[in-house]
């Protein structure tokens, strides 16, 4: 199937000007309504879309805008268009496309799919560059249709194909550095060949400051100073992290789907997964991935 083949030519607005992603929306609520019959007034598809917008992550780091509206009683996908004359500068990023789709409350078995195939369309230089610089809707729908989409949706889809990373003879100070410079709270170890050898946690680092014997007492209320940790920071130029590093408990591969995913994070109680190809890292899919791009994508 083709991501032209979901599009009606009418729903795709190219060069016209708009201060906003809301006033792009808006336009294309307008549309859909001219020639659909929605079960809800547009003002309140507009509300609804505005309480999706307002938790963020729209915009995709390629120029992609992806925002969109799920509604009850509607049972269809409607997706509308709009390539700006010019790029749009927005709180979340720059915008370079938009794509606004209209589902049900609980989706439709396309929509990720659509997702993955925008994600994939804009990472294209050639073909996205082509629906950039189309002057009418029939040459944007060309483009649309030479778009193919998945019958399936992965971990592939919803991965972070380029995760930070860490070798094992990075010191405990380099390694704290990169969990802050990053914001990020697991890292995998690799070798020179990108190898999954390890992996490491904020956790693990905060686990090297306490002493054994604090452990071993069970009890660290009389411990009213940060003199351990301080010991911690006296030596972490020192301690390399293969020494609090963890082998690998858990990988999978980029094919998997996401219920396979979500069954390994919910079921062994951890937060991310790294994605392997014959032991090679390739990407990194994390619970938050599965909230940001599938439960709230």
């Amino acid at each position: 199937m083709k991501l032209g083949s979901l599009i009606d030519k009418d729903f795709i607005l190219v060069g016209k000007e708009f201060a906003s992603m809301n006033e792009a929306v808006t336009a294309l609520i307008e549309l859909f309504a001219k020639r659909r019959k929605l079960p809800v007034p547009s003002q309140r598809i507009m509300e609804i879309h505005q309480e999706r917008a307002n938790l963020g992550g729209l915009v995709l780091p390629t120029g992609v805008a992806i925002p969109h509206g799920r509604i009850d009683g509607f049972h269809d996908l409607l997706i509308g268009v709009w390539i700006p004359p010019k790029p749009l500068e927005t709180p979340d990023g720059v915008v370079k496309a938009l794509f606004f789709s209209l589902t049900s409350k609980t989706g439709t078995a396309l929509y990720l799919p659509v997702l993955s195939a925008l994600s994939a369309l804009s990472t294209n230089t050639e073909q996205f560059g082509r629906l950039l610089s189309a002057t009418t809707r029939s040459e944007a729908q060309e483009v649309l249709d030479r778009t193919t989409l998945k019958q399936e949706v992965t971990v592939e889809d919803i991965m972070n194909p380029s995760p930070i990373t860490c070798f094992k003879e990075s010191t405990l100070a380099e390694l704290a550095d990169t969990f802050k410079r990053h914001k990020v709270s697991y890292v995998p170890i690799v070798n020179e060949q990108q190898q999954l050898i390890g992996e490491v946690t904020i956790k693990d680092l905060i686990s090297r400051g306490i002493p054994d014997y604090v452990r071993r007492l069970g009890n660290a209320r009389f411990l009213k100073t940060l003199e351990p940790f301080e010991a911690l920071l006296r030596e972490e130029d020192r301690i390399l992290v293969k020494e609090i590093m963890r082998k690998p408990t858990r990988s999978i591969t980029r094919n998997a789907s996401i219920i396979e995913t979500a069954t390994i994070i919910t079921g062994k109680q951890v937060r991310h997964i790294p994605v392997t190809d014959s032991g090679k890292l390739v990407g990194l899919v994390s619970e938050t991935d599965i909230l940001d791009k599938v439960i709230r994508g």
